[in-house]
């Protein structure tokens, strides 16, 4: 069945296609092509060209196309006319009269763009241009289509404009085009200049899709108090800032996102950065994040700058699903989770971590390769569900509180798990191995714990220790096999071992199979333990009591010790 997030989507962009048909065929349909050159423009790259074009574009009439042939067109700023297209193959070079405007807080448009279009529709832009500002302002606007551009500013601008600039529009395609250079190259790790590729400010159904975006100052795509926006299929490379960033407005509006399919490589910051600072707390903002390649992000001349996530940074969000994304080299996590409400990860693949941070509501992370996922200090969540994941290891610091933490057919390869926290917490059918010194799994305490039909394996320690202060610990139905001990229990009170099978390996300073210091109300049921011949594997020790029934040594031996042992068989 089809999701409300996919119809929703769907919707969007379906709008957005019917609009891109629209201009093309009004472009044209039956309008005139209109020749710069046979109303006085020279194109010769000396003669100021500009009044001579804006006139045309003036007379045009709805439906016509103003035509920029072969040649370089020295121009200042032109207004754009509702219903008259643009189509370029010659060169625009932008001249700028007076002192060069900087973008700044309180400036975040120039006051002479190439095109500026204010309360426009049913445009299609086609062009190439060379700019100091903007190459087009929109405001007001809608129905536009922007294709096959090729848009490049000034490299060596300190603070420069963006290379395309909307506020209040709706219902605007970017497709098929280059914007570059709209900013100087970042030098430093921890300081950058603006300079944003393509900037959206409180519009609406967006989309820039097939385009090159790259070596802009700051960000390849940026958007703030902005709904319904498609970023796929681009190649967004070496930015200043991140490929795709959502800023979000006093209001919570912002929702419906689709980034798929892009190539979002060298940028200093993350791929895909989403930071909801509004009063809106986990604001579900129904974003699909698919398919895409990130590579070498977070990094300038080789140095680590603060960002650079692989697949996404989430702050205060919820609905946010991804699927299939690959994360390489990438300087931060690959997911950096902090507040948030609903994610979902699935099929991704990356060689760095998942971070979380703070707290969640629910967490659902399936199928994916990551190399660690921790949960930083002081996180409290309520449910996160991990099934099918490959993972070197998974950090649980102490004192974090999860209400429900379950780990599911998961293969982590070099686990040294610690569970200090708060909740229950389920591990099931997962392959955990571990070459660490402090074993694959220490249970200090948790509300409760079941570890049941897992394959585990520890080759430098116990595999699973188990100490005093844990409470509600069962252990069943699991293969395991340790150097020194499978399990060493420090007197955990009602622990459960059932149906286990336990092997002792060689390379450890003993073999037990199983060791419990002074058992408090110990459970042992159709266990298994096998270790050599002559040595002692089924081991108690201190004063306590234990329930032994049907346990089973293939090969070894018990030792109670003085414990009160009862036993029992069917």
């Amino acid at each position: 069945m089809m999701s409300r997030l996919t119809r929703n989507i769907i919707t969007v962009f379906a709008i957005l296609s019917y609009n891109f048909e629209s201009f093309s065929q009004s472009s044209s349909g039956n309008g005139q092509l209109i020749n710069v050159k046979d109303h006085e423009a020279v194109g010769d790259g000396k003669t100021d060209d500009t009044k001579a074009i804006q006139e045309v574009i003036s007379q045009a009439t709805e439906g016509d196309t103003v035509f920029i042939p072969e040649g370089t067109f020295l121009v200042r700023a032109l207004g754009l006319k509702s219903g008259v297209h643009i189509k370029g193959e010659g060169l625009l070079v932008q001249q700028v009269e007076g002192e060069l405007e900087e973008f700044r807080p309180s400036k975040q448009n120039s006051s002479a763009p190439l095109f500026r279009g204010n309360n426009i529709s049913n445009v299609f832009l086609s062009f190439r241009a060379k700019t100091e500002n903007e190459a087009i302002y929109l405001s007001g606007s809608k129905d536009i289509t922007i294709a096959n551009s090729q848009l490049e500013g000034n490299p060596d601008k300190i603070r420069s404009f963006a290379g395309i600039l909307f506020y209040d529009c709706e219902n605007v395609s970017i497709t098929k085009s280059s914007i570059s250079h709209y900013g100087a190259e970042r030098k430093h790790p921890n300081k950058y200049q603006p300079g944003t590729a393509i900037r959206i400010l409180s519009s609406k159904n967006m989309s820039v899709t097939h385009s090159n975006i790259f070596e802009n100052g700051e960000n390849g795509v940026f958007m703030h108090d902005t709904p319904d926006v498609e970023v796929s299929h681009n190649r967004i490379q070496n930015n200043g800032m991140s490929a795709i960033q959502v800023a979000f407005g006093r209001n919570g509006i912002e929702k419906n996102y689709l980034f798929i399919n892009n190539v979002m490589e060298g940028n200093a910051a993350d791929a895909i950065d989403i930071n909801n600072r509004s009063l809106v707390k986990y604001l579900n903002i129904n974003c699909r994040i698919e398919n895409n390649i990130s590579r070498n992000n977070g990094f300038v001349n080789g140095e680590s700058t603060p960002d650079g996530s692989g697949i996404a940074t989430l702050i205060n969000i919820s609905g946010v699903e991804m699927f299939n994304n690959i994360a390489e080299g990438n300087n931060r996590p690959a997911l950096y989770i902090e507040s948030c409400g609903s994610i979902f990860a699935s099929g991704n693949k990356a060689d760095n971590q998942v971070e979380v941070v703070l707290d969640f509501e629910e967490l659902k992370l399936s199928n994916n390769t990551f190399s660690i996922v921790s949960l930083l200090a002081n996180v409290k969540g309520k449910k996160l569900l991990m099934t099918n994941n490959e993972l070197q290891s998974l950090s649980l610091p102490n004192g974090i509180h999860v209400d429900s933490l379950l780990l599911r057919n998961n293969i982590i390869e070099n686990a040294s798990l610690n569970f200090n926290m708060t909740g229950n917490v389920r591990l099931k059918g997962n392959v955990i191995k571990s070459k660490a010194k402090d074993g694959a799994i220490l249970i200090v305490r948790t509300s409760s714990i079941v570890l049941e039909r897992n394959q585990i394996k520890s080759t430098s320690s116990y595999a699973i220790s188990i100490r005093k202060m844990a409470t509600n610990v069962s252990i069943l139905n699991n293969n395991i096999m340790s150097v020194n001990a499978c399990i060493f229990d420090f007197g955990s009170k009602g622990l459960h071992i059932a149906d286990n099978k336990l092997v002792s390996l060689e390379g450890g300073g003993f073999r037990h199979t199983l060791i419990s210091k002074n058992p408090n109300q110990l459970v042992l049921s159709n266990n298994e333990h096998e270790t050599d011949s002559k040595a002692n594997a089924l081991r108690l020790e201190g004063p306590g009591t234990a329930l032994v029934l049907n346990e089973s040594i293939i090969q070894g031996y018990a030792d109670y010790g003085s414990v009160e042992v009862k036993k029992a068989r069917n």
